[in-house]
């Protein structure tokens, strides 16, 4: 084996952490909620409310 080719070398360490697609959703959504929970909690600025309310002005008819 040429151990100077990566290659050759992944394919023979095992991959000892395996996720589901649900635990891999999971955890990262739980993560990124408990990053942004102060943004997320925190009153939107005058300048997006305006924009927001033109949005839906426009695109409620």
């Amino acid at each position: 084996m040429l151990w100077n080719d990566n290659r050759e070398i992944m394919h023979t360490i095992p991959n000892s952490l395996t996720f589901s697609q649900e635990q891999v959703n999971f955890i990262l959504g739980h993560s990124l909620k408990s990053i942004y929970q102060d943004t997320l909690n925190s009153p939107l600025p005058e300048r997006l409310k305006t924009l927001v309310t033109q949005f839906e002005t426009k695109f409620s008819s």
